[in-house]
């Protein structure tokens, strides 16, 4: 009688819920990996299912070549590759880390390298965050696809099946609600359980426009968490994938609002040149066929790109014509991923700017009149531009530092509800901006703000909402 996969919560291993997921018994997999053996490798294997319950228990194949077939034969029953390295095991060569690093030309195949890339992100996160580096050179590809159209896109529309696109966009609308208050750290995993759960069933379906728009949405917010927790060669193979979904959907705008996500990570990490380049493809891919919040977007992340450039009349003029877009936003319908831009953001975006480009007094002006246009959910946003707000009475040439204190202050009160690594990086560039204010008020803001700090990494970064 075949054996069922165990349900004992012993078995934790990455090989007992990966089996669990492929819904394979002991008995049926070892024949699995039997037969694959004689056929790839023209040797009788003998594994017998004992041997696969002791996999499930945390042992390891003593020999690679039984490694790489076991993986293999797993790749074959989840629909998505699993490499030896994924179980924990030594197979017989090291491979490159590259999945989802390529833009597929199929929609079949980005559905499949995307569940490839959660399942390994909700099984392997802390192996993950170590092994997949940024590579600042694999946006050049899916770029270029993306501006000249040699992808394959969905042309067989029909009516969008119950409880697909719909679902997943109301699904993510509330994570991202979620994150504005509360940060990435608190709801990556449960996004990226949904995100694998999603993608996998859409494998089981008709290629849609409206689900693989709706995947693709749900894929940049992935990013963008990624992003927000520092795990960037993460973020940067899901930015990779959305930009395939929203172009297998023919979803211009947010093809845009993908390439400006990568335009962002770019900045982050000092990739400056790049980051230019990545905001001006979104406003070639997507300017045209955007509503004018989304153009204010755009526009926002060009200006915020060429501030880093120091191209301060390339800032300026961007500046104006996200000015513009926003004011013609009131009677719009935009799409839900940007219906929480408003004035205050754009107003937010040109003191940001304006800092970067050491015009304090002008950027201090504009973060006041944004601090009174956004609510108490946008906690990161508000955290960071008070943050800010602060570094600009710093960097007056007669420093005001009881008012940069006063922004701090906010700053940290708000911060203290957002576990979010952008959040604790600013406050970082403000903590060390007060060093040099040797006061007693200084040693207690810095006193209160220890505890926030205390995981802080060194980046630089803007703080563009998901």
């Amino acid at each position: 009688m075949s054996k069922t996969p165990s349900d004992d919560s012993t078995d934790t291993s990455a090989f007992a819920r990966l089996l669990r997921e492929a819904g394979v018994s002991d008995t049926r997999f070892a024949a699995q990996v039997n037969a694959r053996a004689r056929q790839q490798r023209q040797i009788d294997l003998g594994l017998a299912r004992t041997t696969v319950g002791h996999w499930r228990r945390g042992m390891r194949p003593r020999d690679p070549m039984v490694a790489e077939l076991a993986a293999a034969e797993l790749s074959a029953g989840l629909g998505y590759p699993v490499l030896p390295n994924d179980l924990g095991w030594r197979g017989e060569s090291y491979r490159r880390d590259d999945l989802g690093l390529t833009g597929a030309g199929a929609p079949v195949e980005t559905l499949r390298t995307l569940a490839g890339l959660s399942g390994r992100d909700m099984h392997r996160r802390e192996l993950l965050q170590e092994s997949t580096a940024f590579i600042a050179s694999a946006f050049a590809d899916p770029v270029l696809s993306s501006l000249t159209g040699v992808i394959d896109r969905i042309t067989d529309a029909h009516r969008p099946s119950a409880g697909g696109g719909a679902l997943i966009r109301d699904v993510t609308e509330t994570f991202r609600r979620l994150d504005a208050k509360f940060g990435s750290g608190e709801i990556r995993p449960q996004v990226i359980s949904f995100l694998h759960d999603q993608t996998r069933a859409a494998r089981d379906r008709r290629p849609d426009p409206d689900l693989f728009s709706a995947l693709a949405e749900l894929t940049q917010f992935t990013g963008w968490l990624a992003q927000d927790s520092q795990r960037h060669g993460l973020a940067q193979r899901y930015y990779i994938q959305a930009l395939s979904l929203a172009e297998h959907a023919d979803d211009a705008m947010l093809a845009g609002r993908v390439l400006s996500g990568m335009s962002d990570q770019a900045a982050q990490l000092s990739h400056m040149r790049q980051s230019l380049a990545l905001a001006r493809a979104a406003l070639n891919r997507s300017a045209d066929y955007s509503t004018p919040t989304v153009r204010a977007m755009l526009f926002d992340k060009h200006a915020w790109a060429l501030a880093r450039n120091g191209d301060e009349n390339g800032c300026r003029d961007a500046l104006d014509k996200m000015d513009h877009a926003i004011s013609q936003a009131d009677s719009e319908e935009s799409p839900p991923w940007a219906g929480h831009y408003n004035g205050g953001d754009a107003l937010e975006c040109r003191g940001h700017c304006l800092l970067l480009l050491n015009r304090a007094k002008e950027a201090e002006r504009m973060l006041l009149q944004a601090r009174e246009l956004q609510g108490a959910a946008r906690a990161r946003t508000r955290s960071y531009a008070e943050a800010d707000l602060a570094l600009t009475r710093l960097r007056r040439s007669s420093p005001d530092l009881e008012g940069a204190l006063e922004a701090g202050g906010r700053a940290l009160d708000v911060a203290g509800q957002v576990t979010s690594l952008r959040i604790t990086t600013k406050l970082s560039e403000l903590n060390q901006a007060l060093d040099t204010h040797a006061t007693v008020a200084v040693r207690e803001w810095q006193a209160r703000a220890r505890p926030l700090l205390r995981h802080g990494r060194h980046a630089s970064g803007g703080p563009c909402a998901a």
